[in-house]
Parts: C-alpha cells; structure tokens; sequence
C-alpha cells in the first residue's frame, strides 16, 4: 500500500471556522475574477448547449485501455472543521427539504477521518490515448436553494444537464478558468439547461440569486476520476498497464499527488491523507 500526505492551507480553514470567518459561498467579489470569460455582469442565457465544448458525437474514437485497477481511501489527520449553519431567510422560498437546518457541505469528514467529495483522478501516464466522453449526462440540481449534490465529476465534451428543482428562481454562473464561462438563468418549472466543456479543470458553480449556494464540475479528459463517497474510498478502473501520476484535490483541503506502476491486470492499493500543516509528499 502506498500512502501521501497532501498540501494544504487547511490549518488555517480550522482557525477560520472556529473565528466564524470562513464562509461558504459562491458569491464574493474574489470569485468573480476567477471566472476570466465568465463575466458576473453579462448574461449567456442565449448560448447554444454547444457553445461550451463539441457535442459528444465530436470527440475523437477511443483507444483500448486495460484491466488493471487502483483503490484507495483519502482520510484526514487531525480534527474537521465544524459543519457551518446556512442562513437561507433572505428568501422565504428557501428552505430544507426535510424542513432541518441546511449546513455547509464544502468540507465532509466522516467520525473516523473519511474525507467525502476528494476528485482522485489519473493526471499523467496515458499517452497519446484518448476517450470519448459517455454518452449519459451528467446531472446537478439545485434543491432546497442548496446545489445537489455538491460536486460531480464529468469527462471533457460530456453533457452536463443544470436543473431547477426549487419554486423560487436561480442562476448558474460557471468559473473555471481553461474553458469558457457561462451565466444563466434557471426559473422554476424550467427546462434543463445543458454545457459542456472541452478542457479538463474543476469548475466553481455558483447563484448569484443565493450567495450561500456553491457547488463544483470536475472535469478531466479521460475516464480514469472518482468522487469519494462518505467512507472516503475511490476506485480507478480499466486502466491499461503502466506508470502513471494520480492526484487527489478537494476544494478546501489542496491537492496531493503520488506516482503508481500497474502490471496488465493488476490491481494495487493507494490512500491519501490530507493534514493541517503537512506539506505535499510523494
């Protein structure tokens, strides 16, 4: 089993959570230049699905891949940040589905140290191969004035289909910084709204409607990505043999990255550990 330890300013997440600064959110002046294209004044509700990146039927033919396999787990070290109280009353439509309090959900960690929403993906190793993106899309809604889920991953010209599941409007407005932005209204009872996007980033989302509302698109340019769930676990698949660089981001946590060689068929170990303090190590 291989074990890395990530980077992170995450130490000064916790002093910040425990001063009751740190705020969750997809509003903010600092956020709206991260967008480049993104633009928080001009409006491309008119953009065609396409505008974003090729449709599907565009990419190029898949290579073969392989049978070997890497699983892990991404844990931290040391003590979460507390979950934060959403205050949702500046809207009377707003409101949890279940009627409870709404929390922030930017940083998960489970009772033993399992980190949830870790993109753990294959950054380098695959040559010149390339993929097709699926054909399913992929879905984000925003439910209970929350974006649901909180991240999802996608492969680059893979469509990805905004809802509004709420009776009170919203917008989405994309941040990345390779690819171009978007931001567009969704009424309630609306149809969904499908982009794409044609390089591989992590994509801030967020309502300028609501500003507690954040959310992220993680896109990367091959198959070979998982989210980890609330056990911090994550499973890559079908790889070809070979020795690649695989990393692993969360949105408040950093990125750590570490180097795996796999036989044909093989299938071998590799956990993350992210903590306050800790510099990346390989």
């Amino acid at each position: 089993m291989v074990r890395a330890r990530g980077t992170s300013a995450f130490a000064a997440i916790v002093v910040a959570c425990a001063a009751g600064i740190l705020v969750l959110g997809c509003g903010g002046g600092g956020e709206n230049k991260e967008g480049g294209g993104a633009g928080g004044a001009k409006s491309t509700d008119a953009m065609p699905p396409s505008a974003a990146a090729p449709a599907p039927s565009e990419a190029p033919a898949a290579q073969p891949a392989g049978a070997a396999s890497i699983t892990g787990r991404v844990m931290l070290e040391g003590k979460a940040p507390p979950r934060r109280p959403i205050t949702m009353s500046a809207d009377p439509g707003c409101k949890h589905p279940a009627g409870g309090e709404t929390l922030s959900d930017d940083v998960l960690v489970g009772p033993d140290g399992a980190m949830q929403n870790v993109w753990v993906r294959v950054v380098s190793g695959l040559g010149d191969r390339t993929f097709p993106p699926p054909a399913q899309p992929v879905t984000l809604d925003q439910s209970g004035c929350t974006f649901t889920p909180h991240a999802v991953v996608a492969q680059t010209g893979q469509t990805i289909e905004f809802r509004n599941g709420d009776t009170v409007a919203h917008n989405v407005h994309a941040l990345p910084k390779a690819n171009p932005g978007f931001n567009m209204t969704l009424p309630p009872g609306g149809k969904p709204t499908e982009r794409r996007f044609t390089k591989p980033e992590a994509v801030r989302v967020k309502c300028d409607i609501h500003p507690w509302m954040g959310s992220w698109v993680l896109v990367n340019d091959a198959p070979f990505q998982s989210l980890t769930g609330a056990d911090g676990r994550f499973t890559l698949s079908g790889l070809p043999a070979g020795t690649y660089e695989v990393e692993a981001w969360h949105e408040r946590a950093g990125v750590s990255k570490q180097s795996i060689t796999l036989a044909d068929g093989e299938n071998k170990s590799l956990d993350f550990t992210f903590a306050p303090g800790r510099k990346s190590g390989g």
